[in-house]
């Protein structure tokens, strides 16, 4: 009796984390052109330098963001609905830890939609490409917004060809 309790035992043990890895490997999966909304909150500068989920450290000044199960590198088009700015963030962290928020923004992404002064706001946004590379992009995008979104990013983002700008062609 006591062998067959204990085989029960490891047979509900097996299933579970089977069942509990498939799941997480489920939600793992990104679909580009995903849209969502909810509010987002922002990283306070105080947490600058502090290691993030993925290893990586907190670069308020670069174009992250944190997101509950989106894989790391997964790149996020977020808007600001009311004023129609935007930026693209990539998530680099777990969060936030709150149920009633979508996104935890880096500081200088949170200042170009114009959030600092707010601290919570509603934003919509899209899943615009994976591991750091960047699939899909708004009509009328330019090298210029990427160049100036991800220059601070501390790695490598890959944006498609994108129409050049008046001001790129100048400098040619």
């Amino acid at each position: 009796m006591d062998l067959k309790y204990k085989r029960i035992l490891n047979y509900i043990t097996y299933t579970f984390f089977v069942m509990f890895f498939a799941g997480k490997l489920h939600a793992q999966k990104v679909e580009i052109g995903k849209t969502f909304k909810g509010k987002a909150s922002y990283y306070h500068k105080k947490f600058s330098g502090r290691k993030t989920a993925s290893g990586e450290r907190l670069n308020n000044s670069g174009f992250t963001c944190a997101h509950k199960y989106f894989p790391f590198g997964t790149m996020i088009e977020v808007e600001n609905p009311v004023t129609k700015k935007w930026v693209v963030v990539r998530v680099n962290d777990r969060g936030p830890f709150s149920k009633s928020r979508v996104l935890d923004l880096s500081y200088e992404a949170a200042k170009m939609l114009g959030m600092i002064s707010k601290g919570i706001m509603s934003i919509n946004a899209k899943v615009v490409g994976k591991d750091g590379e960047i699939l899909l992009y708004r009509e009328g995008s330019t090298e210029d917004n990427f160049q100036q979104i991800f220059s601070k990013d501390s790695l490598q983002v890959v944006v498609p060809y994108l129409p050049e700008t008046s001001a790129s062609k100048k400098k040619n």
